[in-house]
């Protein structure tokens, strides 16, 4: 059922939660936002969110013990959600076998991409991409550019669901809403909202569209692609656009000016959540891991730091910190842990690999060649199985193999 704005705009509801989705789209340019489609529509979790703030402090003007006036603070933008891994297992192994919008976070995470009877992610090339990020619920959206993945946790837990959790940052985020306008527009890019206040609606900046009064069909050729808001006057209700001058915005039947989203998003829905998957090392013979997390950190520098501008400038990141991954794995007390502990007590290194899925079908693999973990602490709960949980960081194999995690979709 294609969703109807003249309903929600009409229908005096406050916004709920489930309506949230997420787009990811990859830019051309870093930090010059690009429309999703339907195929860069993304399945996640609950919880996430595009986070948007501007402080403000209180100026350090004197005159008496009141305070006058307030001084801003930089822009910070920030964004998290957690996803399944979902893989479509009927198509041959590569490029389609996993979302558009998935391989635009590994790229941003790891760096390269190859394609070669799979997906295979590694950090062979530096971080350099950006995408643009689209929030959209009911009555709103938040449009953040020139976004990237900064973290990924992969949890593999022993009586839960597999789950990656991402967060990154983005330069900036515009909040859009839905405005209504009777008038006649025709002949130029302007729109006149019936309430001059909704001109608020639609940042400078955003990317939006027009809908009949129907609430379903698009105007404008709006259909196709969207129009960005160059200019907005909340005292007259006028919002000024880019583009062609209207043909059809007569003001016979009310029309909608609408934050952009695609029309019938499209995605990958087969989570594999762990019940066939397994956990082995070179070292360690072991048949139950109770749970396993790896943690990827990009360290980037956020180019928050350039006079003159209120938000995050352009490259927006720079790669300025070494790459991060790190292992956390729960397993129990027995005879081969013994051996392995003393192992770990001489600081070896350990060949890890985790496959979430069926190895003969689709499926997940992390490829870790050298964890050195940490000496961990022994210690003997009142009642049942003795836990011990090995954290430890992922090394190159060599110098310059840049190998410390491979992600493969095979």
């Amino acid at each position: 059922m294609a969703k109807n704005y003249a309903n929600i705009y009409n229908g005096g509801n406050d916004s709920v939660a489930p309506n949230q989705r997420f787009y990811i789209t990859q830019e051309a340019i870093r930090g010059t936002m690009e429309a999703p489609a339907n195929e860069n529509f993304l399945f996640t979790l609950n919880g996430g969110t595009i986070s948007f703030t501007q402080s403000v402090m209180q100026s350090e003007h004197r005159s008496d013990r009141h305070n006058t006036s307030f001084i801003k603070e930089k822009k910070a933008t920030e964004w998290s959600f957690n996803t399944y891994v979902n893989i479509d297992t009927d198509v041959v192994a590569g490029a389609t076998e996993i979302d558009g919008a998935m391989r635009v976070l590994w790229k941003s995470l790891l760096g390269r991409e190859q394609v070669s009877s799979g997906l295979i992610y590694d950090s062979a090339i530096d971080p350099s991409i950006t995408f643009t990020l689209m929030e959209v619920g009911d009555h709103w959206a938040k449009q953040a550019p020139a976004a990237w993945v900064d973290t990924c946790n992969a949890n593999f837990p022993g009586d839960g669901q597999s789950q990656l959790e991402w967060a990154g940052r983005a330069a900036t985020s515009y909040m859009v809403g839905i405005s209504k306008s009777a008038v006649d527009n025709t002949g130029g890019n302007t729109f006149t909202a019936d309430v001059a206040g909704e001109a608020r609606r639609a940042p400078v900046g955003a990317l939006v569209m027009f809908v009949a009064l129907d609430g379903v069909t698009r105007l404008e050729g709006t259909d196709l692609a969207p129009r960005t808001v160059t200019a907005t006057d909340p005292l007259t209700g006028i919002i000024t656009v880019d583009g062609a001058a209207f043909i059809d915005m007569d003001g016979v039947e009310a029309a909608f000016l609408v934050y952009w989203e695609p029309e019938t998003p499209t995605a990958i829905n087969n989570p594999i959540t762990g019940l066939v998957g397994s956990v082995t090392l070179d070292t360690l013979s072991v048949s139950c891991v109770r749970s396993l997390s790896v943690s990827i950190n990009n360290q980037h520098e956020a180019v928050d730091y350039c006079y003159g501008t209120d938000a995050l400038a352009s490259p927006y990141f720079v790669p300025a910190d070494r790459l991060l991954v790190e292992v956390s794995m729960e397993v129990n007390l027995n005879a081969s842990l013994v051996e392995f502990y003393n192992r770990v007590l001489a600081f070896e290194g350990h060949n890890l690999d985790v496959d979430l899925g069926n190895i003969a079908s689709r499926h997940l693999h992390l490829d870790l060649p050298y964890v050195v973990f940490s000496i961990p602490e022994v210690s003997v709960p009142d009642s049942g199985s003795i836990p011990v949980t090995f954290d430890g960081t992922a090394y190159q194999s060599a110098l310059g193999a840049a190998d410390e995690l491979t992600v493969s979709y095979l």
